[in-house]
């Protein structure tokens, strides 16, 4: 498993940049809720190619279980 960071740029202007590493799925929604929620109004998100790993494995494991074929 991946090393999870947290990577925080704030610029001159006030503005937080946070990069978010090592979290696939929706978990990194997950570990910056309250972050963002402190910091204030979120302006911009971009999701990786990592939020959408999780989620076909999930799927594919849900396909696997409802069924009786081994994939």
């Amino acid at each position: 498993m991946p090393q999870k960071t947290l990577r925080f740029k704030i610029h001159q202007d006030g503005r937080v940049e946070e990069t978010v590493e090592g979290f696939t799925g929706g978990s990194c929604h997950e570990a910056t809720k309250n972050l963002e929620d402190a910091l204030g109004k979120v302006t911009v998100k971009n999701t990786t190619s990592d939020a959408f790993i999780s989620n076909q494995n999930e799927n594919l494991n849900q396909f696997n279980n409802e069924s009786n074929v081994t994939l």
